[in-house]
C-alpha cells in the first residue's frame, strides 16, 4: 500500500437500510485505522533516523576530541620544531570541527526531544 493512499469513499447519498450503513460505518473505521497505521509507521521511521543521527553524530564529535586531545598534549612537542602562531592555528584547526559536530549533535537531540514532545502530545 501506498502512503497516499486515499480511503475509499461510499457514495454520498444516505443508506438505505441499517445493514448498508453499517457497512459503510465498518469501512471507514478500516480506513482510517488502516490510515493511521501508516502514520504511526512514518512517525517511528522518522524517529529512529533521527536517533541513528544522532548516534554517528555522537561518536564523530568523540572522534574529532580525541584528535583535539591528541594536538593539545603534543603541542608542547610541536612548539619545539614550529611558531606558536603555527601550533595554535593546528590546535584551532582540530577543534573547530569537533565545536561543529557537537552544535549539529545538540540540534539534532533537540528536534528528537520536540518530536517526542509531540508525538505523546498528540496520542493524550
Amino acid at each position: 500500500m501506498q502512503a497516499t493512499e486515499q480511503p475509499q469513499r461510499t457514495a454520498e447519498r444516505a443508506p438505505d437500510n441499517p445493514a448498508e450503513a453499517l457497512s459503510a460505518v465498518v469501512d471507514n473505521v478500516t480506513a482510517l485505522a488502516r490510515a493511521e497505521l501508516r502514520l504511526a509507521a512514518a512517525e517511528a521511521k522518522a524517529w529512529l533516523t533521527r536517533i541513528a543521527l544522532s548516534a554517528v553524530l555522537l561518536w564523530l564529535g568523540l572522534l574529532l576530541t580525541q584528535v583535539f586531545v591528541l594536538m593539545l598534549a603534543l603541542s608542547p612537542v610541536l612548539l619545539d620544531a614550529q611558531s606558536p602562531a603555527r601550533v595554535t592555528v593546528a590546535v584551532l584547526l582540530a577543534l573547530a570541527p569537533t565545536l561543529l559536530v557537537f552544535l549539529l549533535l545538540a540540534r539534532e537531540l533537540r528536534k528528537l526531544k520536540e518530536t517526542s514532545h509531540e508525538s505523546h502530545r498528540d496520542h493524550h
